[in-house]
C-alpha cells in the first residue's frame, strides 16, 4: 500500500473552482544595503505553504518568486545606497502575466517602498485584478499599507492558509468579505477589519510547501539559505509561534504567544521525501523558537539517529537554552545538529529585563559551555543600541562577549537595534514621536542589521556613528580573543576557504565575499567583451 504524502501537488485536491480563483503569488525582490554583510537568500517557505493550501483547495495558483528566478542579479535602487535582488519590476509583471488575483507576500518591512512600487507596476498591468497582501509587516499595519498603496484591495493577518481559501472562497462565489475572519479590507468608509482567526492548532494537518511551484533547485544549487552551507539545504518549520514577549519583537502580532510544534514523525515524514527527491543534505529550522519542551527534541533526535542519515540540521534564527541539558545537546549533534545559534540578545542584565527576554545568562553560559564540549559550532546573536541603553549597557555586553570568547564560542553576529512595525519598542517610540512618519528613509533604515558601515540608534546616550564602532569593536574583540585563545582556528579558517567547506558563520562570510568578488569580475568581463 503506497503512503499518501502531504504535499502541494501529491495530496488529491479538491476539484476545479471556476474563473474567478485564478491566483499568482508573487515574492518580492529582497532590498539590502549595498554594502550588506550578510543577505540570506532564502526560499520563500511562507509563501510555499500558502501555495500547497490554495491547490489543494481546488484553486489555480502559480508562483513567481523573484529572487529564486535570479539570485544574483542586483540592481541599484533609486537611493543608490541600497540593492534589489532579483528580478526586475518589468520582469516580476511579465513573469505573472494576465491573472484575476494577485497575492504578495510581505514579510520584511525594510521591502515595503520596492515592494509597493511592484504592486503599483502590478496594478497597472492588471487594473481588473483583486490584489492580495500578507505577511509580518501586513499584519503589524495594515491600514498604512492600505493608505499607503491604494492599488491593495485586502490584506491578510497572521496564518494565512486557512484564510486564504476562505477568502478565494468568498471571491469566487460573490460572498461578502465581511464574513471571512483574519482580514482587513477596502470598504467605501476606509479599512475594514473582520473578527480575528484563531490560531491553527493542529499543524500536521497543513500540507508541506508546494516546492514545484518554485525554483527551489536555484538555492539548492547555489548553497543559499539561511545558515552555514554544508550542503543542499531545504527550509523546514517544526513549530509556530513564540511563549514569550521580547518588546524588539513582532511575532506576538503575527502568531500570538501560543507556541506549538508538529509530531516529530511528520516532520521525519517530510524530511524523508526531500532527501528522496530534492537530494537534501541539511535542513534549516526557520521557527521563531524551535526548542521549549525537552520531551519534544529528545524524541526527534532519537528518531533521526534511528534513521542513520547522513544529514545536518541547524536553527540559525537562534534557540533558547532552558530545555537544552548535556543530555539534550548530546543527542542533538548525533542527530547531525553541527550549527547552533543562540540569542541571549544582550549582556546587560538590565537591558535584558527591559527588552523582557526573560534569560539568566550564567545559565545560558551553561548551556553554550555544553554544546561546545558535544563538538558543536556555537554562534551568538547579539543586539546592541536599545533606546534605553547607555554606555554601561554596552560594556556590560562586551563583556559577555569576552567571557563566551574565551569559553570556546566560534561566532557572533552584533545587530543594531531596528523597530520594526508590530513591536511594543516600536509603538512606544511612535508615540513618542521618535518615529515621526513611515517613509522610504525610515523602511530602508530597517536594514542596518545587516549594515556594518551604518547605525541608526535610538538611544539618547550615543550617535549613530558610537553605534557604529560600538559593533566593529565587539566584532574585532570577540574574534582576536577567539582565536588567540584558539589558535588552531586560524588553520581551520584557511582550510575551509581554499576547500570551499563551511563549518562556522565567518567561513561563510568570507567565502560569500569571495563569490561576489568573481561574480563581479565575470560581469565586468562581460561588460568589456559586449
Amino acid at each position: 500500500m503506497t503512503e499518501t504524502i502531504k504535499f502541494g501537488h501529491i495530496e488529491d485536491p479538491m476539484p476545479a473552482r471556476g474563473e474567478n480563483s485564478k491566483m499568482v503569488l508573487v515574492r518580492p525582490p529582497m532590498v539590502v544595503p549595498r554594502w550588506s554583510v550578510f543577505s540570506a537568500m532564502c526560499p520563500a517557505l511562507g509563501l510555499a505553504y500558502l501555495a500547497a493550501a490554495i491547490r489543494n483547495a481546488g484553486f489555480d495558483v502559480r508562483c513567481v518568486d523573484a529572487v529564486g528566478e535570479d539570485p544574483f542579479k542586483q540592481i541599484i535602487l533609486e537611493n543608490p545606497n541600497f540593492l534589489s535582488l532579483g528580478l526586475s519590476t518589468p520582469q516580476i509583471v511579465e513573469q505573472v502575466g494576465s491573472t484575476n488575483i494577485i497575492g504578495v507576500s510581505l514579510m520584511f518591512s525594510h521591502d515595503w517602498p520596492l515592494a509597493k512600487s511592484i504592486i503599483q507596476a502590478l496594478r497597472q498591468a492588471n487594473p481588473q485584478a483583486t490584489i492580495i497582501c500578507g505577511g509580518e509587516h501586513v499584519t503589524a499595519v495594515p491600514d498604512f499599507c492600505l493608505q499607503d498603496c491604494p492599488e491593495i484591495d485586502i490584506c491578510v493577518l497572521g496564518e494565512g492558509e486557512e484564510t486564504i481559501v476562505d477568502l478565494l472562497g468568498a471571491l469566487d462565489t460573490g460572498k461578502p468579505l465581511e464574513d471571512t475572519p483574519g482580514i482587513v479590507f477596502r470598504s467605501a468608509k476606509g479599512p475594514a477589519q473582520t473578527a480575528p482567526r484563531a490560531r491553527i492548532t493542529e499543524l500536521d494537518k497543513i500540507s508541506w510547501p508546494a516546492w514545484d511551484l518554485f525554483p527551489l533547485e536555484n538555492y539548492l544549487a547555489n548553497g543559499l539559505g539561511y545558515g552555514v552551507n554544508p550542503g543542499r539545504s531545504v527550509p523546514l518549520q517544526v513549530s509556530r509561534g513564540c511563549p514569550y514577549q521580547c518588546t524588539f519583537c513582532s511575532s506576538p502580532q503575527m502568531w500570538t504567544t501560543r507556541w506549538t510544534a508538529r509530531d516529530p514523525d511528520e516532520v521525519i515524514r517530510e524530511m524523508q521525501y526531500y532527501i528522496d527527491h530534492y537530494g537534501a543534505q541539511n535542513f534549516d529550522w526557520y521557527d521563531l523558537t524551535s526548542i521549549v519542551k525537552k520531551d519534544w527534541i529528545v524524541e526527534f533526535c532519537s528518531k533521526v539517529i534511528e534513521r542513520k542519515w547522513d544529514i545536518t540540521w541547524q536553527m540559525p534564527a537562534g534557540t533558547r537554552s532552558e530545555a537544552l541539558d548535556t543530555d539534550a545537546l548530546r543527542l542533538m549533534y548525533l542527530s547531525g545538529q553541527r550549527n547552533i545559534s543562540y540569542a541571549p540578545e544582550s549582556g546587560s542584565p538590565t537591558t535584558l529585563k527591559l527588552i523582557k527576554k526573560k534569560i539568566d545568562r550564567d545559565k545560558m553560559a551553561v548551556s553554550i559551555d555544553q554544546a561546545l564540549k558535544a563538538g558543536m559550532n556555537v554562534k551568538l546573536n547579539m543586539i546592541m543600541g536599545f533606546p534605553h541603553e547607555t554606555k554601561r549597557h554596552i560594556f556590560e555586553t562586551l563583556g559577555f562577549l569576552k567571557r563566551m570568547a574565551l569559553l570556546g564560542v566560534h561566532d557572533v553576529n552584533i545587530t543594531c537595534f531596528s523597530p520594526y512595525p508590530g513591536s511594543e519598542l516600536y509603538n512606544e517610540l511612535r508615540a513618542a514621536g521618535e518615529i515621526k512618519e513611515m517613509d522610504s528613509d525610515y523602511f530602508l533604515m530597517l536594514t542596518g542589521y545587516t549594515d556594518l558601515r551604518f547605525s541608526y540608534s535610538y538611544s539618547p546616550h550615543f550617535g549613530d556613528k558610537q553605534l557604529t564602532m560600538y559593533r566593529l569593536g565587539g566584532l574585532f574583540m570577540f574574534y582576536t580573543i577567539s582565536y588567540l585563545s584558539h589558535p588552531t582556528r586560524v588553520f581551520t579558517l584557511l582550510r575551509n576557504l581554499v576547500q570551499g567547506k563551511q563549518e562556522s558563520r565567518l567561513d561563510a562570510a568570507l567565502q560569500g565575499l569571495v563569490s561576489h568578488l568573481r561574480r563581479k569580475k565575470t560581469q565586468l568581463k562581460d561588460e568589456v567583451l559586449s
